[in-house]
């Protein structure tokens, strides 16, 4: 089950003006930056990741916005993405509290899971 939208990337040739308008017009607030990328948080605690045409690790999001859907059971999720064929994009990545993977829809749209592996897993 999806719980939310928990991730939003954008790559971009220009990065600094899109930074601007996220932060200056919609104000959303920039937690990080570095000369390829900048990051921001919205108000519910989504992460907006913005990718310069310099990053090379996000080469692949080729198909617009990417969306990172928050699961329940990275795990769960991931197996039942495996099973139905889909091509996943990247190594499984993680962090004290979640995991996330970048994989291909049918139609070829990137899109992320993200969410607690088993035994982490919300019981909220």
């Amino acid at each position: 089950m999806i719980r939310r939208v928990g991730f939003v990337g954008l790559k971009t040739s220009r990065l600094d003006a899109v930074a601007e308008v996220l932060r200056e017009c919609l104000g959303a607030a920039q937690t990080s930056a570095t000369k390829t990328s900048v990051s921001f948080a919205a108000s519910d605690g989504t992460n907006i990741e913005v990718y310069g045409d310099d990053d090379q690790f996000h080469r692949f999001f080729d198909t617009g916005p990417v969306v990172g859907f928050e699961v329940d059971d990275f795990d769960a999720c991931r197996e039942a993405l495996r099973e139905r064929g889909i091509q996943f994009l990247t190594e499984i990545q993680q962090n004290e509290r979640n995991a996330w993977q970048h994989f291909r829809l049918p139609d070829g749209t990137v899109a992320e899971i993200i969410g607690p592996r088993r035994g982490n897993a919300r019981r909220d």
